[in-house]
């Protein structure tokens, strides 16, 4: 399981899969849709200044996006409930940072399948971020999401193992994680062919697959809107 990116990958208007890059996306309180910058910028040059996917005026206040994300966490909805957790996590949106109320979150969104809240119990865990510290939970929540195509706690495991001496089961995580797309992963594995622990082929491998997915997440639209963030950040 996770050998593939799942289709809640996908942007839901170009239905191409979305950059790991999350810069080039933009998470929308008002559905909970990632949706890609290409696909924000098309619509904006059409005269659409709401959401590009369900049409709601984007939220102009901490407040009104509070309860944007609020209203989704009330309805069951599994990233609704992760998004709350990070607003409840990190203080946003005007809320008071509750790490407790952060977890109790992210428990229920893992319960429902989310992977990015496995992902951030995991973060939770490792660091001790107002909980015990708990190597076991981390790596069981690593696992869960992996196992649900997320990328990065792919390349985590992989990287855990690696520290280990377990450089077989290291490369196979690699492996995934980067024919799903992450560049690190590609220079663990560019790093341990250098080292010995892989050989050329597994990496021209991982480099094929990687540079495949790539690929696949490109459109005119997205090349375009990269250029204008990249001009942004020159600035």
């Amino acid at each position: 399981k996770g050998r593939t990116r799942p289709e809640a990958d996908d942007c839901p208007i170009c239905q191409l899969p979305l950059p790991l890059d999350m810069r080039q996306t933009d998470l929308k309180a008002c559905c909970m849709k990632r949706v890609c910058k290409g696909c924000v910028l098309a619509a904006y040059k059409r005269g659409i200044k709401d959401c590009p996917f369900c049409r709601t005026t984007p939220p102009k206040s901490n407040a009104s996006q509070a309860r944007m994300i609020q209203k989704r966490a009330d309805a069951g909805d599994p990233a609704g409930i992760s998004n709350l957790a990070n607003q409840y996590l990190c203080g946003y949106s005007g809320l008071q940072k509750d790490v407790p109320r952060a977890v109790e979150l992210y428990e229920r969104a893992a319960e429902l399948g989310d992977r990015n809240a496995h992902y951030n119990l995991a973060y939770i865990y490792s660091g001790g971020v107002g909980v015990k510290k708990d190597t076991d939970k981390v790596i069981r929540h690593w696992e869960k999401a992996a196992m649900l195509g997320h990328t990065f706690a792919r390349h985590n495991l992989g990287a855990m193992e690696y520290q280990h001496g377990n450089h077989d089961l290291a490369l196979q995580h690699l492996m995934i994680s980067s024919k799903l797309g992450s560049k690190n992963s590609l220079d663990m594995i560019k790093m341990m062919f250098t080292n010995g622990n892989a050989t050329k082929s597994d990496f021209v491998e991982a480099l094929r697959g990687y540079q495949s997915a790539v690929e696949e997440t490109r459109s005119p639209d997205r090349d375009e809107a990269i250029q204008r963030l990249s001009t942004q950040l020159r600035r």
